[in-house]
């Protein structure tokens, strides 16, 4: 199954493409296009705002065409640990997160055979991971990688680029707007001026200025795009004048600091002190945030601890219009907004001297606690919307996680508590183990969120394959919950360690903690607890082939679940009541319950559940009569577990041996060239195959006679696309003696014309791929 398009959401590890236009460096472009054709590692270094991310996405554009499996870009601007680089990798090529093998094997099997471009983008704060990209490289022949950084990554095989200042003005006396149109510095500030001030343009009469301004800035691109966004306000000469004033005072200050980030600094102190001063502050404010500010959480963090005076809306105008934050994106009704890494550590600074500097970071990791305080434990999640927002955030949860684990171990327990179900769906197994294990060890033992962070530090350990450690985590979250006497915890550990134990094999014993958890459950009323338990007690009743029982039991937790406003767990007893009824032989009612809960679980995001549904709609194409889609699609099913480390319950796995059996001893050599074609379908496509009611063209290959060597030889070519005449001439034939064999292969394969003898001939092999 091809990367990415197991998601529905916007395929990860896309180039992001500016939304301003990209100014010169034709020279630098080529000379780091020559270097990435003779080297596997090239770092482009430079201060913060020299352009580096720009000319990576700019050169990415360029050699795109030479990678055969594209390029793929992780930004790492929002990462402040470097053991979530890895992961960060994965997520970013489409790649769940490792199961049973570290993630450098992971990734790198994946990689193996693929000629891939892996941009690595801001990395200068995450440098111990640059071991990790040498493992990486190691490990995969074709793999080339391209990193922006303030610093190199010093590690063997690294070719370092230096980024250097756009071109500045070649002396001329006068400057005029003709000896300035091939000045990359000059001709940026026009470009950024005129998107401020349309029509705006360099002049014989302003030209003078613009060259003194680039050569003052030292050809900076972003120092120079905060002063082009002046241009609404004040003339050229007007910035050039306090320009020399702000510069010259602040440059002669840090020693320490190159001349060119001395330079970049005094600008952006520069365009601050000329913002108002609620501006000011709101500036300073949005330093805490991680990975983009949106405008309803900014305006909570205000509105609790820093007045400003002015609605926020109005002071966040004046810096997107200073080129301090930049529009993000938005929803229907509200706007998101981004920050430069470099303008958010001076914006850092500036919080750290405001006497609400503590006010401001707690209030923060309030707002995201807000909204993560009503999610479920898992299974429970939100649907594909409350899912998308968790990820749309996830950097800001892990600075109020980072936040609380400083200065509330409580509060960050109850926090990493509500986000498990999200870091099971959607894959972070590796984050959500490692925050709930750190968390686990320095809080209370008798602090009852504790028992929780053990069951879902077991649930995430269960979904990677490390059952070991689940069944420990649980015997001791169960035995807690027991000495608390707490009914709805231990019923909660129960069906945890029933799941644990029905994936390792062991039915018998998941049973009895299941059949458990639901007398717990149903006795303490725990209705959200009752319906997972009840999905997990529907999947033991299917290890006895108690279908009756199992039915029933799908049946009531799906109800339930549209009752509560659970639709990841009504999604899963969906799919699962779907293979009870195919098991059953009720197609109708299968394919019903297929056709909601299949979609639903994909459109959530639910990797573990994706390919439990595919092979069901593989086996509802078999007792269908489509074995073609039936082939594809198990194809696909297996190719999405491997992208994806997840893995089927060994009973669905068994269950689509036996559907497949008699398609397989049929179709002969034909049964692997369709698993393969299927693994190359995207999710979408496999779903719209599964759920597809056209009939299939009759399919006789295993059983029909073989074909002497010259009815194959005419067979393949009528396939193809050969006339009569055309086959005659080419085998040295009479026309009349083509049309004998081709109706003589007609009749022996079954097939009442030549487009379904291409098809047969297509599936057997008889014709190149790309035919």
């Amino acid at each position: 199954m091809r990367v990415g398009a197991a998601d529905t959401r916007e395929a990860p590890g896309r180039v992001p493409r500016p939304r301003t236009s990209f100014v010169g460096r034709e020279r630098e472009l080529g000379s780091a296009r020559r270097l990435l054709g003779c080297t596997r590692l090239l770092t482009l270094t430079g201060p913060g705002g020299s352009g580096k991310t720009r000319l990576c996405i700019a050169l990415a554009a360029r050699v795109e065409a030479e990678f055969r499996d594209g390029v793929q870009f992780v930004p790492l601007a929002a990462v402040r640990d470097p053991s979530l680089v890895p992961a960060s990798i994965a997520q970013s090529i489409g790649l769940q997160d490792a199961r049973g093998q570290s993630l450098l094997e992971h990734v790198s099997s994946y990689l193996a055979d693929r000629s891939v471009l892996l941009i690595l983008d801001n990395f200068e704060h995450v440098q111990p991971a640059g071991e990790f990209v040498t493992e990486l490289l190691g490990a995969s022949s074709d793999l080339r990688v391209l990193v922006t950084s303030r610093s190199p990554l010093h590690v063997s095989g690294e070719q370092e680029f230096p980024v250097p200042p756009l071109l500045l003005p070649e002396p001329a006396s006068p400057v005029s707007a003709a000896s300035l149109a091939g000045c990359e510095s000059a001709q940026l500030f026009a470009a950024r001026a005129a998107a401020s001030v349309p029509g705006f343009t360099i002049t014989d009469e302003n030209a003078e200025a613009i060259a003194r301004i680039v050569q003052r800035l030292d050809g900076l691109p972003l120092a120079i795009e905060l002063a082009a966004a002046r241009v609404k306000l004040l003339p050229p000469e007007a910035i050039l004048m306090r320009l020399a004033d702000s510069l010259g005072l602040l440059v002669g200050g840090s020693r320490d600091v190159p001349d060119r980030q001395r330079t970049l600094r005094a600008t952006i102190a520069w365009s601050h002190d000329l913002l108002s001063e609620p501006a000011r502050r709101l500036l300073a404010v949005c330093s805490v945030f991680r990975g983009g500010i949106g405008l309803d959480h900014i305006e909570v963090v205000c509105a609790r601890v820093l007045r400003l005076g002015v609605p926020v809306l109005d002071a966040l105008q004046e810096l997107v219009d200073q080129s301090l934050l930049r529009l993000a994106g938005s929803s229907v009704a509200m706007p998101r907004y981004a920050m430069l890494e470099t303008v958010r550590e001076f914006a850092a600074e500036q919080l750290g001297g405001l006497p609400e500097c503590e006010e401001v970071r707690g209030a923060h990791a309030s707002v995201f606690w807000d909204l993560a305080k009503d999610l479920g434990r898992p299974p429970s999640s939100p649907g594909r919307a409350g899912l998308d927002l968790l990820e749309l955030e996830h950097d800001n949860f892990r600075a109020a996680l980072d936040w609380y684990s400083v200065t509330d171990l409580a509060m960050a327990l109850r926090l990493a508590n509500r986000l498990t179900g999200f870091w099971s769906v959607r894959g972070h197994f590796s984050e959500g183990r490692r925050r709930l294990g750190d968390l686990i060890g320095r809080v209370p033992s008798g602090d009852p969120e504790r028992v929780d962070a053990l069951n879902g530090a077991a649930w995430l350990a269960t979904d990677q394959g490390d059952r070991a450690s689940a069944l420990g985590l649980l015997d001791e979250s169960i035995s807690r919950a027991r000495a608390m006497q707490d009914s709805v915890r231990i019923a909660a550990g129960l069906y945890s360690r029933g799941r644990a134990r029905l994936v390792i094999g062991d039915p018998a014993g998941g049973r009895e903690d299941i059949e458990r958890a639901l007398e717990l459950q149903t006795e303490a009323g725990d209705d959200a607890g009752l319906a997972a338990a009840l999905w997990l007690a529907g999947a033991a009743a299917t290890f006895d082939d108690d279908l009756g029982l199992a039915i029933e039991r799908f049946e009531r937790c799906a109800q339930l679940s549209a009752a509560l406003g659970l639709p990841a767990v009504e999604a899963r007893a969906l799919q699962l009541l779907g293979v009870s009824l195919l098991e059953r032989g009720d197609l109708p009612g299968a394919r019903a319950a297929l056709a909601k809960g299949v979609p639903a679980i994909a459109g959530i995001g639910d990797r573990f559940a994706i390919p439990v549904g595919v092979s069901a709609l593989a086996g509802l194409a078999a007792k269908r009569g489509r074995p073609r889609a039936a082939l594809m699609l198990a194809g696909a099913a297996a190719a999405y577990e491997e992208v994806n480390q997840t893995y089927r319950p060994q009973k669905i796995r068994a269950q689509l041996d036996a559907w497949l059996a008699p398609i397989r001893k049929k179709a002969g050599t034909a049964a692997q060239k369709l698993l393969d074609r299927g693994r190359e379908l995207t999710l979408g496509e496999a779903i719209k195959l599964g759920l597809d009611e056209q009939p299939e063209d009759a399919w006789r290959v295993g059983a029909s006679p073989a074909l002497t060597s010259r009815e194959q030889e005419v067979a393949t070519l009528v396939a193809r696309g050969l006339s009569n005449r055309e086959i005659a001439g080419q085998l040295f034939l009479s026309v009349r003696t083509v049309e004998v064999h081709v109706d003589r292969i007609l009749t022996k394969l079954g097939f009442g014309n030549r487009t379904q003898l291409a098809a047969w001939a297509h599936d057997e092999g008889l014709l190149p791929p790309d035919t």
